[in-house]
Order: C-alpha cells, then sequence, then structure tokens
C-alpha cells in the first residue's frame, strides 16, 4: 500500500490554468506542481567546463538562450551534461498564486515525472505527443506536437540529434503511455530558478563567467598562435637545401595553416547570441537554434512569416554574418533562419 503520509501530492497545470490530480500525498508536504509539457521548452546542453565551473556554465546558458522574457528554469544533471526546461512564468503564476497562494509548491515540466526511456520513444502525454531521444538516463531531445507524430515529423525530428548511440527507426514508435514514475522528485541534481533568485544569480555569476570563458578563448588562441609559431620555426629549419626535407616542408605548412585557420575562426556563440537578440526584438519566440561550424541556425514560428523579412535585414545590418538565409517549411510549421559567420565561406558556396 502506498505510503501517502511519506510523499507530497503531485498535480498537474495544463495549459488552459486548470489542476488535475495524479496522486494522493500529505497535506503538510509540500506539494508538487507538474507544467504540461506544452508550457514548456527544453534544450540538452553540454558544457566544456569541468566542476563547479560546468554548473555556471549550464546557469548563464540557460539564462542567456531563454525563449521567454520572464522565464523560469529548471536544470537537471544526467551524465555529462544539463537538460535545462523553460516555462512562462507569466503564463503559470496566475493560476499557481490561486490555488497555492504565496506557498509555491515545488515545480517541474511533466516530462520529469515519467519513468527514464530507452534510445527512442514517443509519449502520449495529457495533451498532445511527445517526441524523445535518449542517451543512457539522458534526455538528449525532446519536441512537443499536438497531433500523433507523421513520418515526416518524426524524420525532422531525429534528423537534428547528432551521433545517437542507437539509429533512429524509420517510423514513428507507437505511443507509449506512461505512468508516473516510482520516485518523483525535484529536489537536487536539479535546480529551479525562480524570477528573483535568477536576478540574484545572475548578478553573482554573469561577470566571473564571463571572464572565465574570455580567459579559456583567449589562452586558446594564445597557445594556437604559439604552436604556429613553433612549428613555423620547424618548417623554416626544413628549408634547408637538403632535397630529403621536401615532405616534411610540405607536411609542416599543412599543420601551420590548420592552426592558423582555428585560431581565426569565427565567434558562432556570439553570433547566435546576437541572432537571438534581434529574434526577440521583434516580439518572435525561437522555438530551437543549433551552431554547426560556422553556421548559425535559429527557427521560429511559420506564423512569424512576416516578420521574417525585418528580421532578416537586421541580422544582416548587425555585421555579424557573411550570408543570411531563411528557410521555410510550412509542413514542420518553422522557418529557419541560417546565418554563415562572417570570416567564414558562405554556405551557398560550400561543398
Amino acid at each position: 500500500m502506498p505510503r501517502t503520509f511519506l510523499t507530497p501530492p503531485i498535480e498537474l497545470l495544463t495549459a488552459e490554468g486548470a489542476f488535475a490530480p495524479l496522486a494522493p500525498g500529505a497535506a503538510r508536504r509540500r506539494p508538487i506542481v507538474l507544467i504540461a509539457r506544452e508550457l514548456c521548452h527544453y534544450a540538452w546542453f553540454e558544457p566544456a567546463a569541468k566542476g563547479g565551473a560546468a554548473g555556471q556554465a549550464a546557469r548563464l546558458y540557460a539564462r542567456a538562450h531563454a525563449p521567454y522574457l520572464n522565464p523560469g528554469v529548471l536544470l537537471r544533471r544526467a551524465g555529462a551534461g544539463y537538460g535545462v526546461w523553460w516555462w512562462d512564468e507569466d503564463s503559470v503564476g496566475e493560476p499557481l498564486a490561486e490555488r497555492f497562494g504565496e506557498t509555491r509548491p515545488q515545480l517541474a515540466p511533466e516530462t520529469l515525472a515519467q519513468p527514464i526511456g530507452g534510445a527512442w520513444r514517443v509519449v502520449r502525454l495529457a495533451s498532445g505527443f511527445e517526441l524523445q531521444a535518449w542517451r543512457g538516463r539522458a534526455l538528449v531531445a525532446s519536441s512537443w506536437r499536438r497531433a500523433q507524430p507523421t513520418p515526416a515529423d518524426w524524420s525532422a525530428f531525429t534528423r537534428l540529434q547528432r551521433d545517437p548511440l542507437v539509429p533512429p527507426p524509420p517510423q514513428p514508435p507507437a505511443p507509449e503511455t506512461l505512468p508516473l514514475a516510482e520516485s518523483v522528485s525535484v529536489a537536487a541534481p536539479q535546480l529551479e530558478l525562480t524570477p528573483a533568485s535568477a536576478a540574484r544569480l545572475a548578478a553573482a555569476t554573469a561577470a566571473g563567467l564571463l571572464a572565465l570563458l574570455a580567459a579559456f578563448w583567449t589562452g586558446q588562441g594564445l597557445r594556437l598562435g604559439a604552436l604556429a609559431n613553433q612549428l613555423e620555426a620547424q618548417t623554416r629549419a626544413v628549408q634547408q637545401p637538403a632535397v630529403q626535407g621536401k615532405g616534411a616542408d610540405a607536411e609542416s605548412l599543412k599543420r601551420i595553416a590548420a592552426f592558423q585557420a582555428l585560431a581565426a575562426r569565427p565567434d558562432a556563440m556570439a553570433g547566435l547570441e546576437t541572432a537571438l537578440r534581434v529574434v526577440r526584438a521583434k516580439g518572435v519566440t525561437a522555438k530551437s537554434f543549433a551552431i554547426d561550424g560556422a553556421v548559425v541556425s535559429v527557427t521560429v514560428p511559420y506564423a512569424a512569416l512576416d516578420k521574417v523579412t525585418a528580421i532578416t535585414q537586421d541580422l544582416e545590418a548587425t555585421g555579424a554574418y557573411a550570408e543570411v538565409r531563411p528557410l521555410t517549411d510550412s509542413a514542420d510549421g518553422s522557418i529557419r533562419l541560417e546565418m554563415t559567420m562572417a570570416g567564414a565561406r558562405p554556405a551557398s558556396q560550400a561543398g
């Protein structure tokens, strides 16, 4: 028999602002409210830093890439990365205040109350369907659909996942209706950032983290420059009259060119941040974003079609990009803005 006196009650907050009870619990325990998946956005983040710096990088990422002006944020550590969840505090705050008053419940997206999945699955929710990709115990991708996903929906979802451990099935799996996980908890290793705590955290960590990132890239540039100089000196030594040194000479020149190209590559992270600022300034919320080498892409809803021309012009006006290409996909209900960083070869000329 479940020991409900030891567990908190669990409720689901729907997109309509209603509350549906999911599991009974002790009234004295702080309740858990699961936010409907359709009210949330998700991203997987793998920081290059280790230890405490990794957590700081994840928090900064969560704040810098929030798709809402007043976001709620929840981080969940899994393996080498972090699952980052966002929701709109302006949408959920009013029904939460009406239901619980000043005592804020524990919040989590409803996905976090599901049992851990396998590599690929489709989950039938109380409202809509969720497409999921897993790497071990880590949820690395999640996408919500109102209707059962079509083969085109599934293909669009799976082709965005890089280096999956298990190849995706060619057709969407049959939707699963899942029970609540045996233990639903939003305690560590997760961290909820409310608007007040997020403001304090941003003030405390942003400057230090930016300094850390700046020092890292500066160090990388100095290291690559030193390696290039060292190789150039080696090449001069090889370029002696001895005929047998020609092979080593050519190899050294190739290595020098590779290091110099790496040192001079465009800063795609800065380009992504600029693009997201431009999109938000036009009142548009990005559905997703990605970086592939020197190409930055931001996906926006198809409903923003009338604003795409103005967004494109503003992106070009920043001078950060060599090329800006809006690509519409009415079937997927989205528009992808592809930006090639200035200093890189435009994507239209790539082989």
